[in-house]
């Protein structure tokens, strides 16, 4: 099924009639100032859809997720991306799937006004950053840390005027230029790069069971911040969930070897029974029990 965007959503947000046989969902988009925008949209699929989308031109600071995003929890990653031009696309959602997005979009020259410099300015170094630290697609991902969550929380709850939304957003964007800088000083120290690959494999030691960041932080000698964000951009996960990927991974193991032996592996893994059918479910698709006769 192939369906534009424009016509998935109706005035009010909700699914429009002619996407409702396959999408289920919401939409709220909302102009806070000329040149700055405010959009959490939230697709479930019932069947396998492409859809088309245009993407004006401009600074993007997105929050993505699955779920419907009414908390900071429910965010997954961070993205930052600069387009020149408007660009468009197809977006594949399979069925089952559900896709979140909680986006700011700026103009350049918005964002230079409000930071006293030019826009060749603001564009230059986001096209720096971007060729710098940039995936294959040319977009930088971050966590979300201590840092953003306050601003996140603030534009989550706000309901009140736009201009106080405004100003939050504000704050937020703010907070990431800096977090930028951070990584950009992290991709090119050694010693920094040293101290993340330190964390990661105490990360990966056998009996670490329970995760504690500030211990982590202080123990290979970086801030919790520094730690985040360059162990976001280091591995390509947070360190939530790298944590809780290497406990499940390790569990399958034991539990393949010995799968009489569940609760006791259940009991050394950290989590609870129910933790960890969801964790094994995220990801291996599959309850624990039915783990060992797949694989």
């Amino acid at each position: 099924m192939q369906l534009n965007m424009q016509d998935i959503y109706d005035n009010s947000g909700s699914i429009s009639k002619q996407a409702t046989p396959w999408l289920s969902g919401h939409k709220q988009r909302l102009t806070l100032l000329p040149n700055l925008h405010l959009l959490n949209q939230h697709l479930s699929s019932n069947a396998d859809v492409s859809i088309h989308e245009e993407a004006p031109a401009g600074l993007y600071f997105s929050f993505l997720g699955t779920g419907p995003i009414k908390t900071v929890e429910d965010i997954q990653s961070v993205q930052i991306n600069y387009q020149a031009r408007a660009i468009s696309g197809d977006i594949l959602i399979k069925k089952g799937e559900e896709f979140s997005l909680l986006q700011a979009h700026i103009s350049p020259s918005l964002l230079a006004s409000v930071l006293g410099e030019t826009e060749d300015q603001v564009i230059q170094h986001f096209v720096s950053m971007r060729n710098k630290l940039g995936n294959e697609k040319s977009v930088i991902q971050l966590p979300v840390t201590d840092n953003t969550r306050p601003a996140l929380t603030n534009i989550l709850n706000h309901k009140s005027h736009s201009i106080s939304l405004a100003g939050h957003l504000y704050s937020l964007i703010f907070t990431l230029i800096e977090q930028l800088q951070m990584l950009s000083h992290l991709s090119q120290c050694e010693g920094c790069q040293s101290k993340l690959f330190s964390a990661q494999n105490l990360l990966e030691t056998p009996d670490l069971n329970k995760l504690d960041l500030q211990n982590l932080a202080h123990t290979v000698g970086l801030n919790t911040e520094a730690l985040a964000i360059g162990f976001k951009y280091l591995t390509g996960k947070s360190i939530e969930s790298y944590f809780t990927l290497n406990r499940i991974e390790s569990a399958a193991l034991k539990l393949r070897e010995n799968p009489a032996e569940k609760s006791h592996i259940v009991a050394q893994s950290g989590f609870s029974e129910a933790q960890f059918e969801a964790a094994f479910i995220k990801y291996f698709g599959v309850y624990s029990h039915q783990y060992g006769q797949i694989h």
